[in-house]
Order: structure tokens, then sequence, then C-alpha cells
């Protein structure tokens, strides 16, 4: 089950963050946001197929990146990765 908040933690070139994974799922198609203290980015183009996951984001500060994140979600884990302009942060992250 994909649905629910995550606390997770991406690895990024100016240190580790966490943040909130909030995960929705109707069918095939994924909804939800992503947040942390200073941002909060709302998921499109979401995608579902078994326990794989896919979806875009997209943050203004410090400034504008699109990220298109892959991840897979085992029991009450989830792992996977941020692709953006600036290159890839990992994540991982545990069921709230």
């Amino acid at each position: 089950m994909v649905d629910g908040k995550w606390n997770i933690t991406m690895k990024t070139p100016m240190g580790e963050k966490a943040g909130v994974l909030d995960l929705k799922t109707e069918g095939s198609a994924l909804t939800g946001s992503l947040f942390n203290a200073e941002h909060h980015a709302a998921i499109s183009d979401g995608k579902v197929m078994g326990n794989q996951l896919s979806w875009s984001a997209k943050i203004t500060e410090p400034m504008k990146l699109n990220f298109k994140f892959t991840a897979t979600v085992e029991a009450d884990r989830i792992s996977g990765a941020a692709k953006h302009l600036l290159g890839k942060a990992t994540f991982t992250g545990t069921r709230a």
C-alpha cells in the first residue's frame, strides 16, 4: 500500500534534507505532495505500477528546478531518486 505519509531523507549537494511525502493512489494514478521546512511541491504526472512509482514536482526556491522522481515501496519503506537539471538526488524513507 502506497497511500499515506512517508518521512523521507534526501541526499542533496547541500547535505541531507528531511521532508514528508504525502501520497494518494487512485487506480494507477498517483497524487499528493512533498514538503519540508522550506518547500511545498505538488506531485504531477504521478503513476503507480505495482510497487514502482514515478512522478514530477517543481520548486521555485532557492532556484527553479523540475524533478522527475522514481521510487520503490517495500512494506513500510520507500526509496528512490529525483533527477533534475543539476544531477540526481537519492532518498530513503519510512511510513510515518
